[in-house]
């Protein structure tokens, strides 16, 4: 039978409290890295979303544009409030009730004016913090949300501006901008 040299009998091999905490540290630091990759990674995520959002609706508009050119003054100079969309040919009966004799009959400004109402509405429920606008512009790739920078010339340009929560240091990076050139 193979017997244990003396010199390793109570001698106790293992971490010390020191190399425990040291290794404690660097997993912390190294912890510490990863949420923050995580964190901007979230937030990037929100942010292309937010986009995609935009790229869709402005895409939604131009199309509802084309199908209604004649009323493009209308997406251009939008009125302040809706507040009838269509009109109906209808007969009072004798109880008091209205019977439409045929259908609604929209002409190409009120139903400019529902659509663009709509869209607002549809943009506005899904990109939170949202405004847009349609003009004519020559450089369209500037604007903010306070001043769009339409020159009324050019082309017809569909520019949608949003925010998102400010990053602490730097509130400028939370103003955002998507330009669709329709025209």
């Amino acid at each position: 039978m193979r017997s244990w040299p003396d010199k390793a009998i109570g001698k106790c091999t293992g971490f010390s409290l020191l190399e425990v905490l040291m290794a404690s540290t660097m997993f912390s630091l190294g912890m510490a890295g990863v949420s923050a990759l995580l964190l901007t990674n979230l937030g990037s995520a929100a942010q292309s979303r937010n986009a995609s959002i935009a790229s869709v609706a402005a895409a939604n508009l131009a199309e509802q544009i084309q199908l209604n050119p004649l009323a493009i003054d209308r997406y251009l100079n939008p009125p302040g409030s809706v507040t009838g969309i269509c009109q109906t040919n209808s007969l009072v009966t004798e109880t008091g009730l209205a019977v439409s004799s045929a259908p609604l009959i929209c002409n190409p400004q009120q139903q400019a004016d529902y659509d663009f109402r709509l869209w607002q509405i549809e943009l506005g429920d899904q990109l939170r913090h949202s405004s847009a606008i349609v003009c004519l512009d020559n450089t369209p790739q500037d604007g903010t949300t306070s001043d769009a920078a339409c020159d009324g010339g050019g082309t017809l340009v569909i520019k949608i501006f949003w925010g998102s929560p400010a990053v602490t240091g730097n509130p400028s990076i939370n103003k955002h901008r998507y330009t669709l050139v329709a025209g």
